[in-house]
């Protein structure tokens, strides 16, 4: 899919603060699963094997919904956010999405790319 990066602890210490990338992905996908924003938007913020899991979801809810309806933009609320880093230069968040019907969890695995954050996957739960 990419090229293989090598970044030196250094180099890592030189990335942008990953903090506000976390809950910004997760809103941005829950958005984009719900068909209020498109998935392009997020492109240059999730690696390409994300992108397309993405795309599919996306294809897979508009082949089954049968009527075409304007998308809603979801009403939620960010709630907490959970981060660990299990090896330097990898980034793995939890970040709670509060809706009025249910709380959803959004997993992110973020890693450097370009001298800029990645997520590197997303799962919605």
């Amino acid at each position: 899919e990419d090229d293989i990066e090598i970044y030196t602890a250094e180099d890592i210490a030189l990335l942008p603060d990953p903090a506000p990338l976390l809950p910004a992905i997760a809103a941005m996908v829950i958005e984009v699963i719900s068909g209020a924003r498109s998935v392009d938007q997020v492109a240059n913020l999730v690696s390409d094997q994300v992108y397309q899991k993405l795309r599919g979801r996306i294809a897979a809810r508009a082949s089954s919904d049968g009527q075409i309806r304007p998308p809603l933009m979801p009403k939620f609320a960010i709630g907490n956010i959970r981060t660990d880093s299990p090896r330097p230069g990898v980034i793995e968040s939890v970040v709670l999405i509060n809706t009025q019907a249910r709380t959803r969890a959004v997993a992110i695995r973020l890693e450097p790319f370009h001298k800029r954050w990645r997520a590197t996957s997303v799962s919605v739960l």
